[in-house]
């Protein structure tokens, strides 16, 4: 991995500093409000891809059991549509669920008919095509 700015980073191991998928502050060693980590940026570049599943499942598990406990951000606009506009702003062209939902059906369709369970898209540019973006 690669320190992302603002993000406490071990360099040593190219992670993210986390306990179970919070973020670590590196002073305080305290966890940061609102910030958490999967995947390999979280335990490094060990494993396949079905260890990502349960690895998720650890940080989706904290990140909840931080929402019941309300150790989260107070978004200045916590409306959808101000989510969604301030993502457009920055990458206008995201892949919405209602999109991955498309991309769904595409590639289930492309693995009928070559008798696969699904036929991925494998580029940003396939998809951003198929989605007509």
């Amino acid at each position: 991995g690669i320190p992302l700015k603002g993000i406490p980073f071990n360099d040593r191991w190219g992670v993210i500093n986390n306990e179970t998928g919070r973020i670590i502050d590196l002073e305080t060693k305290k966890p940061l409000t609102g910030l958490y980590t999967a995947g390999w940026i979280k335990r490094g570049p060990t494993g396949i891809i079905g260890t990502n599943k349960p690895d998720a499942v650890e940080t989706v598990t904290c990140m909840l059991e931080d929402m019941a406990n309300g150790n989260t951000f107070s978004p200045a606009h916590p409306e959808v549509e101000a989510v969604e506009k301030f993502i457009a702003e920055r990458q206008p062209k995201y892949v919405s669920f209602d999109d991955w939902l498309k991309l769904d059906e595409l590639e289930t369709s492309r693995g009928k008919e070559t008798g696969r369970p699904r036929v991925k898209l494998t580029s940003t540019e396939e998809i951003l095509a198929a989605l007509g973006k």
